[in-house]
């Protein structure tokens, strides 16, 4: 199995309002508004308005469920840019929490606009009886578009046109080239390959051309050539420290 395609799957155990992956349901959604294919829900227009305007942010879509496992219902933000996403976390890193102040905010919102997902009541009566949630009651998530996007680009090069890259550059010492998710990885037979490879106009040239096919498939205009560049490694290093197996080494 291809890395993208074990990624692919790995990212199913995630909620559906979750942007995660480009097979997701929820990005395939948000890509037609992104389009203009489709209007965000009509009860989320003047919620989105807001986030977007108070937070300096482009909010493309806001999706809710009710989730049993804690009987909250969640508000899934989702956002254009990694920038927009990070505007709602505590730290400058993407995995600190999110920021529970502006959570409550966007919670208070929801709940002032109404039309709201209602809970159940507590007790054996709440799966028929359900009410209006409180602040306590929701839990508001954020996702960003762009990302998901340019993993996308990425996965889309046919197989064959990214092999041409190298093979028609007749360098030996290249292995194969891989891609997953965001990343693509040229790897050479041996590690003493490494500078080598790493130092030619060869592997300049590769990098260029293959950033000229990832803009062919870059439908929103997001890679941009400063935030593009191919890795280097060994299958001598995926031979002998990951079993010669993609999982474990993307792992």
């Amino acid at each position: 199995m291809r890395p993208h395609a074990i990624y692919t799957s790995r990212c199913k155990q995630f909620n559906r309002t979750k942007l995660v992956a480009s097979s997701d349901i929820e990005y395939k959604k948000t890509k037609l508004i992104k389009q203009g294919k489709k209007r965000i829900a009509e009860k989320f227009e003047n919620l989105a308005k807001w986030v977007s305007e108070k937070y300096n942010v482009n909010v493309l879509d806001i999706q809710e469920e009710f989730m049993k496992h804690n009987s909250k219902v969640k508000i899934a933000v989702h956002l254009e840019t990694h920038k927009d996403a990070m505007e709602f976390r505590e730290g400058e890193d993407w995995w600190t929490n999110f920021d529970s102040i502006k959570q409550n905010e966007i919670a208070e919102k929801y709940l002032e606009i109404g039309n709201l997902l209602k809970v159940p009541i507590n007790g054996v009566l709440g799966k028929v009886i359900k009410r209006n949630p409180k602040v306590e009651d929701v839990f508001v998530s954020f996702s960003a578009f762009e990302p998901i996007a340019r993993e996308e680009a990425n996965g889309l090069i046919p197989e064959k046109r990214i092999e041409r890259l190298y093979k028609d550059l007749k360098l030996p010492e290249v292995w194969t080239i891989s891609r997953c998710f965001r990343s693509a990885t040229l790897f050479v037979y041996k590690d003493e390959q490494k500078d080598k490879i790493k130092n030619s106009t060869e592997f300049k040239l590769i990098e260029e051309k293959y950033f000229e096919l990832l803009k062919e498939y870059d439908e929103f205009n997001y890679w941009k050539r400063e935030n593009f560049g191919i890795r280097i490694d060994s299958k001598q290093n995926f031979d002998d420290n990951y079993e010669s197996n993609w999982y474990y080494y993307y792992k």
